[in-house]
Parts: structure tokens; C-alpha cells; sequence
């Protein structure tokens, strides 16, 4: 097919079938069976590597040394050195055909030149393929090197003229589309997709451009994709931190800077847009519970600031996240009221879902630190009704009585500063008896049981909870809590409400480990006073420090005995 040149003088009639059928073939379009005489002895070493790259960058007749170099990348199993070398080779050989515009057929090219053209993009392709194999390896280090290799080629592919270069970033045969293809079909490459987004999406507008484009035209094509791939693709648009928001941020470029001023890529808008879709994109595919609070997770600072003026479109993702109950509602939270504060959402039942997740659960869930700074958010407009604000703190009290000392030591400060801000609940902390008032008269035989407390915790809606003709009895039980912190900062309740207010942050991160390491920390004034004496010698048969004690002869003849048997 070819003369000593290389050059094919076939026809090729259907190209994509054509090129998968040659997949293997040398350039003369025969299945390569063995090397070319040169390398016919080769044993894969490091200086026949280096031949079989000299002699392809020197001649095109050497071309079918890279099904050579190809076959030694394959066998990385068992020879993972050779491998790796004979795939730095072929990256190094790859970039200078693309820089030498070998990958490009010009208009006074020969039909055998233009099949020598597609030989070369088949064999790219392989290459490719090979390379993103490796992602997923348990070795980290063939991982990392397959992930430079294939950027390293992005980066030679998309520094070409700028029409080629936009195709390169583009198009879904694309060594970039296959990069970013690698990394949402393999769900082991995790460290891959966190060195992806730390050294090319996080530095560089234009990878973060293109990867969310790859990643909405994933999961917009045919075919079936699954929540494995949403996973994957969440794992990745997680990890991107550096949202743009102004178009004089747009100045990291991976490939050929872009030059006219209308490109897409000097507009913050494109950059929001192509964002967004890549986002909806993950919402209409197939979603597992672990996939939406990761979602819920980065919502409000991730997701929410590539929507400025669309966040409406997220409104029933969040409200149906917020009406599933349980953590998805405690993680949807801050979005909703995002939405009701900066895009006048109607969600009029907020308060209502809000005080019902105020529950025994929330007091020891993992999320607990993130819903009490949500809690102290929506609780600090002073425009609230008295009677709500009263059924949270007589909530929030009732429950710290079976809560553990971490969350005790939010929930008082907190009621603490609820009072400050709305001073129509204080009458709760001290209430003189009165026999007109409800709380005495509610019970009809008050002075033989005592006070009813009229306050109803079952009632699911906060303004009928007669919270507010209730009192405040439980921080006072506080007061004897058997943690001496939680009872030292009950005691605040009973005391002038002189301080303004509490910074709740101080106290939002306390566990049990925490507060154990604070009592272990704490030097001690005087020595622990005991009831008993404390020996100097439990065991010790030393005659000069008096011979054995009462335990320690009583210890001895056991172990006498013990030997004998």
C-alpha cells in the first residue's frame, strides 16, 4: 500500500469503521506482527525505548515503531518501569507530530498522506484509551503519570491555531473529552480527579470551562448513565472552589489564550451558563440519597454562586430535599432560606418544617453544628412572633434536659440571646403565682399536684404551643446537670441580663471529647482529697523498704499456690 516513504496510496470509504479495523495495523495497513528490522531484537529497555522515539521523530518510515512503543505501554502489568517509559516516549512523540501539524490534513495533501493522517489519529487514540486505563490503578503513582501524559497532550493540542484548538477542547473524540470521560466512568480514580481539579480545573478558567461542558455533554447524551457517574462528576465539581466573579478574574489559561473580545471564554456570563447546565445536568440523571446531601453540602457556597439571577431553578430540588425529612431537610436548610431572603421564595410553612426538625434526633446527630448555626440565623430577626419564638426556647430547653453536654452547652446561650432579641419571652424565666393566669388554673387541683406547665410538646405548629404561658423550669434543673460546665452556665439564666449577647460559635464545635480534655487540662489547685491511705509499694519483697504488706503477702502465697498446681 505504501512505498519506503510511508506514504498509503489507498482509498479509505468508510471512516469510522475503517479506523477501528485498522486499530493495530502498521502504517502500511498490514497487522503488525513483529517489529520493523531495526527493533526486531528489542527487549523493552530503556535505551531501546529511546531508539524507537528517535527513529520516529526522524523518519516517517519509522511510524509503525509506535504500534512498538504501544505494545511495551500495554504490558504494565509486568514491566510497570518499561511501561511507563515507553508511554513518556510516546507522549513526547505524539506532541511534537501535533506541533509539527501531522495530525492536520492540508489541502494539497495526497490521498495517501491523508490516510497516513487518520493512522496517526487511530494510533493517538489507542494511546489514549491505554492511558486512561491506568486511572483507578492502586498504584498512585501509574495513576498520576497517565493523568500529566494525557494534559500534557491537552495542552499541545489546544495551543494550535484557534479553530483547532476550540475543536480540541470540544469535541467528544477529544483526548480532553476522553481525560474527563476517564474520570467519571472510574470510580477508584479518586486521587486522579482531586490532582485534576488542583493543578488544571482550580488554575485554569479555561479547564474549568471546558470540563463542566464535558461533563454536561456526558450526561446529556445517549445512553444509559448511572448514579455511579453522578457520583463521580459531584466528586469533581465539589472540589472546585474558585467560583468567578468578575470578568477581570478570567485571566488562567491552560491552552491558546483566547483572543478576540467577544470569545466565550472572557465572558462571565458563558462561564455561569455552561456552570449551570452542567449542574442541571447532574439533577435530571438518577440520584442516590449519599449523591443529594453531597449535593446539599456545597450548595449554598459551591452551587448557589453560579445562579445569581436563576436560583429559582433550584427551588424544587431544595423543597423537595427540604420536605424528605431527616438530614436531607437539615442540609437543605440554608438553601431555602437563601431563596426566601435574596429571591422572595413563598414558603410559608418554613417555620413550621423548621421547628419540627427541632427534635430528640438533631440534639446528637452529626449535622448538629450546622443546624444550630442555621437555627441562630433564622431566629435572629426580631420581627418574629413572640408566641414562635417562645415554643423554640421552651423547645430547645425541654430537650436539653436528655441532651448530651455538647449540645447543653449551645442551647443555653442560645435561649440566652432569643430572650435578649425578643424581651416579650422574658416574663418565661420568672413567673410570681398569680391565680388569674393559666398556668395555675389549668390544673384543677393545682394546690395539691402542683403547677401543670401548659406548654404542648406534640404540637407540630409553634404558634399553638402555649409556649408562651409556660415557664422556663428547665434551666433551672440545669442547674444540678452532673457536668460542672453545664450546670455553671445554667446559672447565667438566673443572673442580670447584662452581657449582649453570646458569640455561639464558641460553643457550637463542644463534644464529649472536648469537654473531657478541658476537665484533663485544668491544673489542679490543691490534692485530691481521699478516704483511704495510698501505699507506697503494693507488691515488693525489698527487705530495706519494710517486706510485703498485707495485700502483698496475701498476693505471694496466691501465686505459691498457683506454681505448686
Amino acid at each position: 500500500m505504501a512505498g519506503p516513504n510511508g506514504a498509503p496510496n489507498g482509498v479509505l470509504k468508510r471512516k469510522r469503521k475503517d479506523e477501528n479495523e485498522n486499530a493495530g495495523k502498521d502504517v502500511n495497513g498490514t497487522k503488525s506482527r513483529k517489529a520493523p528490522k531495526t527493533i526486531s531484537k528489542s527487549d523493552g529497555t530503556q535505551a531501546d525505548v529511546l531508539l524507537l522515539e528517535e527513529q520516529i521523530l526522524d523518519s516517517r518510515e519509522h511510524y509503525n515503531n509506535i504500534i512498538v512503543l504501544h505494545a511495551i505501554l500495554e504490558n504494565v502489568e509486568k514491566k510497570p518501569k518499561t511501561a511507563t517509559l515507553a508511554a513518556v516516549a510516546l507522549c513526547r512523540v505524539f506532541c511534537r507530530l501535533i506541533a509539527r501539524e501531522q495530525f492536520v490534513k492540508h489541502k494539497n495533501d495526497t490521498e495517501a498522506d491523508a490516510q497516513v493522517v487518520l493512522w496517526l489519529k487511530q494510533r493517538l487514540r489507542d494511546y489514549v484509551e491505554s492511558l486512561t486505563g491506568w486511572m483507578g490503578s492502586p498504584d498512585v503513582s501509574r495513576e498520576s503519570t497517565a493523568l500529566t501524559l494525557l494534559m500534557r497532550i491537552v495542552k499541545e493540542e489546544t495551543s494550535q491555531g484557534s479553530r483547532r484548538s476550540e475543536q480540541a477542547w470540544r469535541t467528544d473524540r477529544s483526548t480532553f473529552y476522553a481525560v474527563v470521560e476517564g474520570l467519571l466512568e472510574t470510580t477508584a480514580a479518586e486521587a486522579a480527579r482531586a490532582e485534576f481539579v488542583e493543578k488544571y480545573v482550580e488554575e485554569h478558567d479555561d479547564v474549568r470551562f471546558f470540563t463542566m461542558l464535558a461533563i454536561k455533554q456526558f450526561f446529556s447524551a445517549e445512553g444509559t448513565r448511572t448514579a455511579t457517574n453522578a457520583d463521580n462528576a459531584i466528586d469533581i465539581l465539589s472540589r472546585i472552589e474558585g467560583v468567578p466573579e468578575s470578568q477581570e478574574q478570567l485571566a488562567g489559561w491552560y491552552g491558546q489564550p483566547p483572543q478576540p473580545e467577544s470569545h466565550q471564554l472572557l465572558s462571565i456570563s458563558a462561564h455561569r451558563k455552561v456552570a449551570q447546565e452542567c449542574w442541571l445536568s447532574i439533577f435530571r440523571s438518577p440520584l442516590t440519597a449519599s449523591n443529594r446531601k453531597t449535593i446539599l453540602n456545597i450548595m449554598t457556597p459551591q452551587i448557589l454562586p453560579w445562579f445569581p439571577n436563576r436560583m429559582e431553578v433550584l427551588a424544587d430540588f431544595l423543597t423537595d430535599s427540604f420536605n424528605e425529612g431527616g438530614a436531607l431537610s437539615l442540609l437543605a436548610l440554608s438553601g431555602i432560606f437563601k431563596l426566601m431572603t435574596e429571591r422572595n421564595l413563598d414558603y410559608p410553612d418554613f417555620y413550621t418544617k423548621l421547628y419540627s426538625l427541632l427534635d430528640e434526633d438533631v440534639m446528637h446527630s452529626k449535622h448538629r453544628s450546622r443546624f444550630f448555626r442555621l437555627l441562630d440565623q433564622f431566629m435572629s430577626s426580631s420581627h418574629l412572633p413572640a408566641a414562635m419564638v417562645a415554643s423554640f426556647i421552651k423547645r430547645l430547653s425541654r430537650l436539653s434536659l436528655q441532651a448530651p453536654p455538647g449540645a447543653v452547652v449551645w442551647a443555653v446561650p442560645s435561649v440566652y440571646n432569643m430572650l435578649k432579641r425578643h424581651p416579650a419571652c422574658t416574663f418565661m424565666l420568672h413567673r410570681p403565682y398569680h391565680p388569674a393566669h393559666a398556668i395555675y388554673t389549668s390544673h384543677p387541683d393545682y394546690a395539691d399536684s402542683g403547677m401543670d406547665d401548659p406548654f404542648s410538646m406534640s404540637e407540630p405548629d409553634p404558634m399553638t404551643t402555649n409556649a408562651i404561658d409556660s415557664s422556663l423550669w428547665e434551666l433551672h434543673t440545669l442547674q444540678d446537670h452532673w457536668h460542672p460546665n453545664v450546670a455553671t452556665l445554667a446559672k447565667i439564666i438566673g443572673e442580670q441580663f447584662t452581657k449582649r449577647d453570646y458569640a455561639l460559635e464558641d460553643f457550637l464545635d463542644h463534644g464529649y471529647a472536648t469537654l473531657v480534655d478541658a476537665e484533663l487540662g485544668k491544673e489542679m489547685k490543691r490534692k485530691v482529697e481521699v478516704e483511704w491511705e495510698i501505699p507506697r509499694r503494693i507488691v515488693t519483697a525489698e527487705v530495706e523498704m519494710g517486706g510485703l504488706n498485707a495485700l502483698g503477702t496475701l498476693l505471694s502465697k496466691a501465686m505459691e499456690i498457683n506454681q505448686e498446681q
